[in-house]
């Protein structure tokens, strides 16, 4: 009698190989950001923001959903029990499923992210530069995985590849934009009323950043600073709105986001004008690019003279 059980044969040994490789490459780096490599755990770890942050000055927006990370940890669960149950011709197909959809869009969010980064801050010439074969590695197997599930239900299995990846990149679409609503909504107390952490000059600050951008980040990071020095652009808008900006000789320049009642100070102000400014640091982006630093500041208001 022919033996018409998927779970046997080649397509057996495929689902453990492609378990494995699946297994092993959700802690091996994915993507590549400045000198943290982070591994397919980094965001159910915590890790990934943390260095989103440490890195591009970008945190995670939505905090109160962390826990929710905490679900991909079914990605090396699932794979483990589908080796064995696939073994032994036991039913898998629920925990490869499971462990191959999370697997396609862990990768796809990674992937995205760091195209994002790339794109708003030029972190780097390419999105394919920052990431690492083990994320496309896990992006095959996370396919095949499925694909290969002990069940014949080939339409469902293919539906399920497509529909994962299709709310993935909508999801994160929805979510960025989100994002960029909740940042430009904030509600601060006025800068004018924070006493400032630090005060020093722009030469000294942008010094400090080309020098050791990490550990200026770490001591700088949301810290109230008081800045002086000469300008070298100003930008208002209609809309009363604009920024500051201070450049060193390399290019690199401190940016400071000026508050709306700011208008009637800043609207005189002249390149090489010297000005006190304060601001909340958000940190320092490199441009692989552009080969300079970039340090931006919101909040900011212009210290009486």
């Amino acid at each position: 009698m022919p033996n018409n059980n998927l779970n046997t044969g080649t397509i057996k040994w495929v689902s453990i190989v492609s378990a494995a490789l699946l297994l092993v490459s959700f802690f091996l780096p994915w993507v590549a950001w400045k000198d943290a490599a982070l591994s397919g755990n980094a965001l159910p770890v915590g890790h990934f923001f943390e260095a989103a942050k440490e890195k591009f000055g970008v945190g995670n927006p939505f905090p109160q959903f962390s826990i929710a990370f905490k679900v991909f940890w079914l990605i090396p669960v699932g794979a483990a029990a589908s080796i064995p149950l696939t073994f032994l011709n036991k039913k898998s197909f629920w925990p490869a499923v499971v462990a191959g959809l999370l697997s396609l869009s862990l990768v796809l969010v990674y992937f995205l992210f760091s195209q994002s980064m790339v794109k708003q801050l030029g972190v780097s010439k390419s999105v394919w530069a920052i990431t690492r074969p083990w994320l496309f590695v896990h992006a095959a197997t996370a396919i095949t995985i499925v694909l290969s599930a002990a069940e014949k239900k080939w339409i469902l299995k293919t539906g399920l590849v497509v529909l994962t990846a299709a709310i993935t990149v909508i999801g994160f679409s929805i979510a960025g934009k989100q994002a960029e609503k909740k940042i430009f909504e904030e509600k601060f107390a006025s800068t004018d009323d924070i006493k400032a952490d630090y005060t020093l000059s722009a030469d000294d600050l942008l010094k400090e950043f080309l020098a050791n951008d990490t550990a200026a980040n770490k001591k700088y990071n949301e810290k109230v600073l008081q800045v002086n020095g000469l300008v070298s652009a100003i930008d208002v808008s209609a809309d009363s709105t604009g920024t500051l900006r201070f450049e060193d000789s390399t290019g690199s320049y401190a940016i400071f986001s000026l508050e709306k009642n700011q208008f009637d100070k800043v609207k005189n102000i002249k390149p090489g004008d010297a000005v006190s400014v304060k601001g909340i640091c958000s940190g320092s982006i490199f441009s692989d690019i552009l080969g300079t630093t970039s340090i931006s500041f919101k909040r900011s208001i212009l210290n009486k003279q």
